[in-house]
């Protein structure tokens, strides 16, 4: 019995599509590998709060914020491999921010407004002073002139 063109095209539809599908599939198989093992941690930085204060006096309005807080250090995964992630909380305005600081080694290798796999707002906080980059001492305000 001979097939009919239309069978024929049906056919040939088909096994393209089988042919498309596994081609995807191998490409897909790529893209899910698995993220290499967390490497052996370092000890975390010394002097991180200066390091996040002298980042903190450069931002444009940083006079209009306060009561700065920071969280506690934690080993990541993120997009510069590697890194100690420190979230700070702060008050602009009336609204309460956090922002992200990522450390490798003693340098920051990225900072950013956080986002919600940062979980800075699940975080533990304790006073920072900003002035000295002191953790656990709150900043001071400043003291206005008398006259």
């Amino acid at each position: 019995m001979k097939a009919t063109p239309w069978q024929r095209l049906r056919m040939e539809f088909f096994v393209s599509r089988v042919a498309a599908l596994f081609a995807a599939s191998i490409m897909l198989a790529q893209c899910s590998a698995v993220l290499p093992a967390d490497p052996a941690q370092p000890p975390p930085p010394l002097g991180y709060g200066r390091l996040i204060a002298d980042a903190l006096k450069k931002f444009k309005d940083f006079s209009r914020y306060s009561n700065f807080q920071i969280s506690g250090l934690r080993w990541v995964q993120a997009a510069t491999g590697w890194n100690w992630l420190i979230c700070v909380r702060y008050d602009e305005r009336g609204l309460v921010r956090f922002y992200s600081f990522f450390i490798d080694g003693n340098t920051i290798a990225n900072a950013r407004y956080d986002v919600r796999t940062d979980r800075c707002a699940v975080q533990q906080y304790e006073p920072f002073d900003v002035t000295t980059g002191i953790v656990g001492s709150a900043t001071q305000p400043l003291q206005q002139p008398i006259y």
